[in-house]
C-alpha cells in the first residue's frame, strides 16, 4: 500500500466491507487498491528480491543529497516496517515498528520475536515505542539491507519476497511528521498530504490517557458485560429502522465486525473482517480462528471481501446478535476490551 494511505474506520468499513451502498463509499479505486496493497497504475513491482530492493533504496538516499531534506528508505509488509535515514555523520539510523502506536502489532511482536530483535541489536526507543538501531557509516548498503531483511523476517515474520520498498525525502527537521496512531504504518516518518490531519508532529508520543473500563474482560461473557448494552442497542436501532440505509461498525483496531439493515430480506447482514480486506490480519486469523467463524455461520469472502452472515430478524433477538458479534471479536480477533471499542454508524463515529 502506498505510504500515504490512511486507515479511517469509516472508509475502511466501506473499502473492505459490505457490498452495499448503505456503507460510505470509497474515495476511489486508487485508494481501494492502495488499501489492498496493490501497486498503482504503471507502478509494476521491481523484480528484485526484498534485500536487493532495500539495498537499492539505501544506496539511493546516500547518492541523492537534497538540500534541507532527509532521505528515507522504507521497507514494509502490511503494517510491519523498517525505515532508515542517514544521520549527519552518514550513519544509518533505522526504526522498526512497535506496538505503542500500532497496538495490533502485539499479535505479531510476541515475546519470542521481541527477544530475537534484541539479539539482532534492535533496542526499544522510548520516544515513539519503535525498535531502533544505528548502523555505522562504514557498513555497506548491502550489509545493512541484509540486517534489515533479517529483522523483518525473524522479528515480524514478514515475507521478503512480497516486501514493498521505496525511498522518499521529507523536510529535514528535528521532529518530522509521523503517521498517527491506528493509521497504516503508524509511527513512520511521512509528510504525505493525506496523512496530515492525523499526523503526530512531535519528538515523542504518549497515548492519550482516557478513563478505561475497570473491568478487563478475560472471557467473551465478560466482554458482553462491558459492551453488551451498547451493542444490543445498536442492533435494536437497525431493526427499528430496517427500511432505511443504516449500519453499525464495531472496530477494535485488531479487526472489526459490521452490520447493515437488509429490509428486502427482513434481516441484518453482518461481516467480520478478513485477510483479503486487511492483509495484516494474517497473523491473527489462524485456521483455528477461521473455523470458529464458520461454526458461527459466517461464509467465506465472496459476496464481499469479508466473512458474512445474514441474521433473520424473526429468528434472532437483538441481544443474541450482539452477544455473538462480541464473542467473535473476543474469540476470533483476540479483543479483550481495550482499547475502547470504536462504534461507527452512518451518522456517528465515537
Amino acid at each position: 500500500m502506498p505510504l500515504e494511505t490512511r486507515r479511517k474506520p469509516i472508509a475502511r468499513s466501506a473499502d473492505r466491507g459490505l457490498s452495499t451502498r448503505r456503507f460510505p463509499t470509497a474515495k476511489g479505486a486508487a485508494l481501494l487498491l492502495a488499501l489492498l496493497g496493490w501497486p498503482g497504475p504503471g507502478l509494476a513491482q521491481p523484480p528484485q528480491a526484498g534485500p536487493s530492493r532495500i539495498e537499492a533504496a539505501i544506496a539511493n538516499i546516500t547518492a541523492l543529497d537534497r538540500t534541507d531534506e532527509m532521505g528515507l528508505a522504507t521497507a514494509w509488509d502490511g503494517d510491519n516496517y523498517v525505515q532508515c535515514r542517514r544521520t549527519a555523520e552518514r550513519a544509518l539510523r533505522c526504526e522498526a515498528a512497535g506496538t505503542r502506536m500500532q497496538p495490533s502489532l502485539g499479535h505479531v511482536l510476541t515475546p519470542e520475536r521481541v527477544k530475537r530483535l534484541g539479539e539482532l541489536g534492535w533496542r526499544l526507543d522510548p520516544s515513539f515505542g519503535n525498535y531502533a538501531q544505528t548502523f555505522p557509516a562504514t557498513l555497506s548498503a548491502a550489509e545493512a539491507a541484509g540486517k534489515i531483511g533479517q529483522a523483518l523476517a525473524e522479528g515480524y515474520d514478514a515475507d521478503l519476497a512480497q516486501l514493498e520498498v521505496q525511498s522518499d525525502w521529507v523536510r529535514n527537521e528535528p521532529c518530522p511528521p509521523r503517521n498517527g496512531p491506528t493509521q497504516n504504518l503508524a509511527g513512520m516518518i511521512n509528510d504525505a498530504p493525506a496523512m496530515r490531519s492525523s499526523a503526530v508532529h512531535a519528538c515523542a508520543y504518549a497515548p492519550e490517557t482516557t478513563a478505561e473500563p475497570e473491568l478487563v474482560p478475560r472471557t467473551a461473557a465478560q466482554l458482553f458485560d462491558l459492551y453488551g448494552a451498547r451493542v444490543t442497542g445498536e442492533i435494536q436501532r437497525l431493526r427499528v429502522n430496517l427500511p432505511r440505509d443504516v449500519y453499525v461498525s464495531l472496530d477494535t483496531q485488531i479487526g472489526f465486525v459490521q452490520c447493515a439493515a437488509e429490509a428486502a430480506r427482513g434481516a441484518l447482514y453482518c461481516e467480520a473482517q478478513s485477510i483479503d480486506s486487511w492483509p495484516a490480519l494474517a497473523s491473527v486469523l489462524t485456521p483455528e480462528r477461521v473455523a470458529q467463524l464458520h461454526a458461527a455461520g459466517f461464509a467465506d469472502p465472496g459476496r464481499g471481501p469479508n466473512y458474512g452472515k445474514f441474521y433473520a430478524l424473526d429468528r434472532f433477538d437483538d441481544a443474541s446478535i450482539a452477544r455473538e458479534l462480541l464473542t467473535i471479536l473476543h474469540d476470533v480477533y483476540g479483543y479483550q476490551g481495550s482499547p475502547k471499542l470504536k462504534v461507527t454508524t452512518e451518522k456517528r463515529d465515537d
